[in-house]
C-alpha cells in the first residue's frame, strides 16, 4: 500500500466511526441535541368529552420523541389544555375547556421553539 491509500483508508474509517457514534447517540436520545429524554407530563383529566374546544395546528421541524413530548408538555403543564401531536401528519390537536385565540396558542409554540399554523 502506497501512502496516499492509507491516508485515503484512515480518512474513511474516521467518518465511518462519527456516524456510527452519531447514530447511536439520535437512537438513545433524539435528534435535537438533547442528551437526555424529555418527560412526559400526564394530564390528570383525559376525558375527551371535558374539552368543548378543539384546535389543530400544523407543526413544522418535528423530528423525534423528545419533539412530541415538548409539544405536548407546553400544553399539558397547564390546567384546562389536552394536547396530542400526530407525527404522521406534524399536527397537534389542542383540546381545552375554554376557548383560546390560535394566535395565543402558536404563541405557545413558538415559545418552546415550533413554528405552526392553523389548519
Amino acid at each position: 500500500m502506497n501512502l496516499p491509500t492509507i491516508i485515503i483508508c484512515a480518512i474513511l474509517v474516521i467518518i465511518i466511526c462519527i456516524g456510527i457514534r452519531s447514530t447511536k447517540k439520535r437512537a438513545t436520545s433524539g435528534c435535537c441535541g438533547s442528551s437526555e429524554t424529555v418527560k412526559k407530563i400526564r394530564i390528570k383529566d383525559k376525558n375527551k368529552e371535558h374539552y368543548p374546544y378543539k384546535v389543530v395546528l400544523k407543526v413544522y421541524d418535528i423530528h423525534c420523541q423528545n419533539c412530541v413530548r415538548t409539544i405536548e408538555n407546553a400544553f399539558n403543564s397547564q390546567e384546562g389544555f389536552y394536547a396530542k401531536v400526530n407525527t404522521e401528519d406534524n399536527t397537534v390537536t389542542i383540546l381545552s375547556k375554554q376557548q383560546h385565540p390560535t394566535n395565543e396558542l402558536i404563541n405557545k409554540l413558538s415559545n418552546v421553539g415550533y413554528t405552526s399554523k392553523e389548519l
